[in-house]
């Protein structure tokens, strides 16, 4: 298998594995007993709305153009473009990957659910744009020599994790649906950028 292949194939075997798993439970061993100690620890769901309208208008027009800004300091055009095409892709595609695993939202019965969340639960549609545009920096900082790209990583990586939280703390999904789903996202954003942009 040729070196341009094979990380697509990784890519492509983890989804599938994930997606499968997803499919057959509603929610993974642990979930509910994680998703209870968020909501405790959390500091009203005030933040957690806040946190998540950076996934909407008119906030997620600031977030991709701040992605695409920062991959081009890290990368250059290349890093910009490749950030541009991966939010495209997000833009219309994430969605109906909802459609494969059919998951249920977390049950009121279990946790604290906040609001009346509809659709299905994996992948978590906020945590694919996060994940595509905080991740595709985080990606490209881990590959950069750029000034600070070391602090522009770790601030990505803290705002993913501050997103999956966020999720969970107002119950719109479980804790395996946000990291399945940023686990997902960047490991098919690390194939396309090692074909892309190997020398980044």
């Amino acid at each position: 298998m040729s070196r341009r292949v094979l990380p697509f194939a990784i890519a492509a075997a983890v989804s599938v594995l994930v997606f499968t798993a997803a499919a057959m439970e509603p929610y993974f061993a642990g979930d509910v007993a994680l998703a209870r100690v968020v909501q405790s620890l959390s500091p009203g769901t005030a933040w957690a709305n806040y946190v998540t309208s950076l996934a909407l208008t008119p906030h997620k027009e600031v977030v991709m153009v701040l992605a695409v800004g920062l991959a081009w300091w890290l990368a250059g055009w290349k890093g910009a473009v490749f950030t541009i095409v991966a939010i495209a892709i997000e833009q219309f595609g994430a969605e109906a990957t909802k459609l494969i695993a059919h998951r249920p939202r977390p049950s009121r019965e279990l946790i604290h659910v906040v609001g009346n969340p509809s659709g299905f639960s994996f992948p978590s549609t906020f945590t694919t744009f996060v994940t595509v545009t905080f991740g595709t920096v985080l990606l490209l900082a881990v590959h950069s020599q750029a000034r600070a790209a070391v602090s522009i990583g770790a601030l990505m990586a803290f705002v993913l994790v501050l997103g999956w939280t966020a999720r969970v703390a107002l119950g719109a999904h479980w804790p395996s649906d946000v990291v399945l789903t940023s686990v997902v996202c960047l490991t098919w954003l690390w194939a396309a950028r090692r074909v892309v942009l190997p020398a980044s």
